[in-house]
């Protein structure tokens, strides 16, 4: 019993840090900053000029796309880097947190009573 409240308390702790992570970046002729959360969704735009006003429509989007993709970068490092620690061995936390995982190994692990990765 003491393990699972250990674990349950762990969990909470992570999903509390899960929720604060956020990321900022700014683009490379700082004219433009984005933020996003932990799930890489845009949580805000800044522009620090009006130099935007005057830019080509391709141009302006482009960089608003670098930007905005430096963020999610800057916030999925954040994201593993608070799972990996309760992450199962055998796990990769950049597969799980890019898709990448494999799914038949995770159903049958968790139809076994296990995680991926575990022995069960």
């Amino acid at each position: 019993m003491a393990q699972l409240e250990q674990a349950r308390e762990q969990a909470h702790r992570t999903q509390q840090a899960l929720a604060e992570v956020s990321a900022t970046a700014t683009s490379r002729d700082r004219m433009v900053s984005a933020t996003v959360d932990a799930q890489g969704a845009v949580t805000g735009l800044k522009f620090h000029s009006t130099r935007y006003r005057s830019m080509a429509a391709a141009e302006l989007s482009a960089a608003l796309l670098d930007t905005i993709r430096q963020a999610q970068d800057e916030a999925t490092a954040q994201v593993s880097q608070l799972l990996q620690p309760v992450m199962p061995g055998g796990l990769d936390i950049g597969d799980a947190l890019g898709g990448r995982g494999d799914l038949s190994e995770m159903l049958e692990a968790f139809t076994h009573g296990s995680l991926p990765g575990q022995r069960g």
